[in-house]
């Protein structure tokens, strides 16, 4: 199966009458959808800035960012129609995609040359697809050219703990190789101490 049919394989049976948000994007809970949510809202200035979410489910990010009162121009995108129908139903003022940013076909919603000036990835690439390291290699690249001003990206972190085999877990250090041939040294931060197990990058891309 393609790495597209994998993710519509785990999201789709999730999406039945009366479940919680929480539970139908697979997180461990309310709380921790929000807490990456805080990260976002503590580290990056949104007021007023073009805001890619990049894996968007069902527009919970929209929402958080609303009760804050943090007015943001957002775009959702997602590959998986179900869940953006969703979306489209609960925020019918906002935009939403449906498009796979990693991949070279034409995007006829989300052209080409189009960048925001945040771009935000929350959990969409802790499913195990079984080559996860090698799709990071190209998705942070695609992921930064987006970016105008910020990238920030989370993910599920590589301890000597139980591990779900659902899931992916990072080491930052695999992460920051990936992005330093991208982006200047001293633009990248890991955040972390949110969640035991779980850790951000932030990216400013841009020279000296």
């Amino acid at each position: 199966m393609s790495r597209i049919d994998d993710i519509r394989g785990h999201y789709v049976p999730r999406l039945t009458p009366g479940r919680a948000h929480f539970d139908i994007l697979d997180w461990a809970g309310p709380e921790t959808q929000r807490a990456r949510f805080e990260v976002l809202a503590r580290h990056v200035n949104l007021t007023g800035k073009s805001l890619l979410d990049v894996g968007c489910g069902l527009g919970d990010l929209i929402d958080f960012l609303q009760r804050k009162n943090i007015p943001v121009q957002y775009t959702g995108l997602d590959v998986v129609e179900e869940m953006l129908a969703r979306a489209r139903e609960n925020h019918p003022t906002e935009r939403f995609v449906r498009a796979d940013l990693f991949s070279d076909a034409s995007q006829e919603e989300v052209p080409g040359s189009e960048t925001f000036d945040v771009v935000y990835c929350s959990g969409a690439l802790n499913l195990n697809l079984g080559n996860n390291l090698e799709f990071l290699e190209t998705a942070l690249p695609k992921l930064l050219r987006r970016a105008r001003e910020t990238l920030m990206v989370n993910f599920l972190r590589a301890r000597n703990v139980t591990r779900d085999p659902t899931y992916f877990y990072y080491n930052p250090a695999d992460v920051l190789a990936i992005l330093r041939p991208f982006v200047v040294e001293k633009h990248i931060r890991v955040i972390e101490g949110y969640l035991p197990n779980d850790f951000t990058v932030l990216c400013r891309p841009g020279g000296e």
